[in-house]
């Protein structure tokens, strides 16, 4: 696949008289055609500023990114106009204007001063409709739309623009879990569709890394480029996102909650019931561990759909239950009436 955007040696910032407030340095990173690529990174490393780098909206302070082999700071606002398709964060709002009209002004950098459409104007701005799936929505009002079928016609509007390359700024910020999930699927199809090389910055590294083909991570020192599945494979996530009672799981993709236990409750037993029961516990300051043959006293797990937990001790029930709420209320209001635990009776102090 051939490279849309080529950065090189690049610092980026703000220039403010003789001061410089530099963000980031050091970035190196290449965008393809036909992938949709994720920007992820902290707050505060640069994401935005990178972005507007890209658009030039910034100036670069050191290095240059190339567009198509030609350097976005020889390039005028009319060149550029047609090279890159912008998505800002923004809710755009214009007054009683419909779908339709909103996606026509994508055909802008095309239609001259007068922006009269011709028909092939008109046939890309249908076409862009079409793909992004709101023809049913076409002559409607935008204040009548949802966020998620709004964002989906700034999609539009940038697919009507017709340039090699869209740049999303979170895109999904304000959305839903279902609308974030559509609008991700959105893209992913159009990069495959269409050949167009798509960037967004965005919060949302479970989809990020479910949905993209590639994914940047900025750092303020550089970018770690790759797939989801390599940057996984070489641990590229826990430097950046693991820290403050949160830690990132390389093996399941997810982020889990770092939580401080001030005892153990021995268990017996596995499966989708011991992990609801240990997130429950877990909130309580309570870790679960396997169950020894010494215990005396241990929570056990059955193949019982009715009642899959029981509360054993000296070999004895005690109770069983089908919620993990009285699981947990019951050993709880247990430890309460005796203001303490008893070391290998109830629990066991780590």
């Amino acid at each position: 696949m051939a490279s849309i955007i080529e950065i090189k040696q690049l610092s980026i910032g703000y220039s403010e008289t003789k001061n410089h407030k530099l963000v980031a340095q050091n970035l190196n990173a290449t965008l393809h055609e036909g992938e949709m690529t994720c920007l992820l990174g902290a707050n505060g490393q640069g994401k935005s500023t990178l972005m507007k780098t890209m658009c030039g909206f910034l100036n670069p302070l050191a290095g240059y990114i190339s567009l198509n082999g030609k350097r976005i700071s020889t390039l005028s606002e009319k060149q550029m106009a047609k090279q890159i398709a912008i998505v800002l964060t923004e809710k755009i709002s214009v007054p009683n204007a419909t779908v339709y009209e909103l996606v026509a002004y994508g055909r802008s950098p095309f239609t001259g001063f007068l922006g009269k459409l011709n028909s092939t104007d008109k046939d890309i701005v249908n076409k862009s409709i079409e793909q992004c799936g709101i023809a049913h929505k076409k002559y409607s009002l935008l204040s009548t739309l949802s966020d998620g079928e709004r964002q989906k016609v700034t999609i539009a509007k940038a697919l009507a623009q017709d340039t090699p390359f869209i740049l999303l700024d979170e895109p999904t910020a304000f959305l839903d879990l279902p609308a974030r999930v559509e609008i991700m699927q959105l893209l992913r199809q159009l990069a495959t569709k269409s050949g167009k090389a798509i960037l967004m910055s965005t919060h949302d590294l479970d989809l990020a890394l479910q949905m993209a083909d590639k994914l940047w991570l900025l750092h303020t020192n550089n970018v770690i480029c790759g797939s989801p599945e390599d940057l996984l494979l070489t641990n590229a996530f826990q430097p950046m996102f693991s820290k403050g009672g949160v830690a990132f799981d390389n093996k399941t993709g997810l982020f889990t909650v770092q939580y401080q236990h001030f005892a153990t409750l021995p268990v017996k037993g596995h499966g989708f019931e011991y992990v609801l029961l240990r997130r429950a516990f877990a909130r309580k300051g309570i870790k679960l561990v396997q169950c020894k043959q010494a215990e005396r006293f241990w929570i056990n797990i059955t193949n019982n759909d009715a009642l899959p937990f029981t509360i054993m001790k000296d070999n004895c029930d005690i109770a069983k239950f089908n919620s993990v709420e009285q699981v947990v209320k019951t050993i709880l209001k247990q430890l309460s009436a005796k203001n303490q635990l008893v070391k290998n009776q109830e629990l066991i102090l780590q």
